[in-house]
């Protein structure tokens, strides 16, 4: 089904690999940041205050949240986000620049309530730059093996379908043999 794919330009694109590490990073990113909201008494503030909602159904919807900015992420810094050594301060800027964006535009969107203040509102920041940090470091780790894997399973289907047949070496009727001119 790749070869076909491929053979019609669909094959996996710029995008696909760094989406899927992105969000793959962010929700792994969430559980930490959750513990820091947590810890702070944020998460408190945000499920009963804010979205007045239960907590196992805020901790849902925060760790959706987490996932779908780690998506967005991927989508912003691309291939950038795979710099092993500045990674965690492309996630610390980032995380900081959703921590600021949070309130003008998200809060007023759920809630009429502002947003925290004192503790609370020093954990919110925490938290943020500690998904950020832990998101920007973990991306090139996830990135790499989705890679790798997309690229072995193309591999895997190089002599199916239109492909196989765009290579010579593959089909045992067009192959060289040895002394023969073409």
């Amino acid at each position: 089904m790749m070869g076909f794919l491929q053979a019609h330009g669909m094959d996996a694109g710029p995008l696909q690999r760094p989406l899927l590490a992105g969000a793959i990073t962010g929700l792994l990113a969430a559980a930490p940041a959750g513990a820091v909201l947590w810890a702070f008494g944020a998460f408190a503030v945000a499920a009963d205050e804010v979205m007045r909602l239960s907590r196992p159904t805020s901790a849902a919807i925060l760790a959706a949240a987490f996932t779908a900015a780690g998506l967005l992420y991927g989508l912003v810094f691309r291939r950038a986000a795979n710099d092993k050594l500045g990674g965690w301060l492309f996630g610390a800027v980032f995380g900081f620049v959703l921590w600021m964006a949070a309130p003008v535009v998200v809060l007023p969107l759920i809630s009429a309530h502002t947003m925290a203040a004192g503790r609370p509102a020093q954990g919110f920041l925490a938290a943020f730059l500690v998904w950020g940090v832990i998101t920007g470091g973990l991306f090139p780790y996830v990135h790499k093996p989705l890679h790798a894997q997309m690229d072995g399973h193309q591999r895997a289907f190089a002599r199916l379908g239109p492909t196989g047949a765009a290579h010579h070496h593959h089909h045992p009727l067009l192959r060289r043999r040895p002394g023969q001119r073409r």
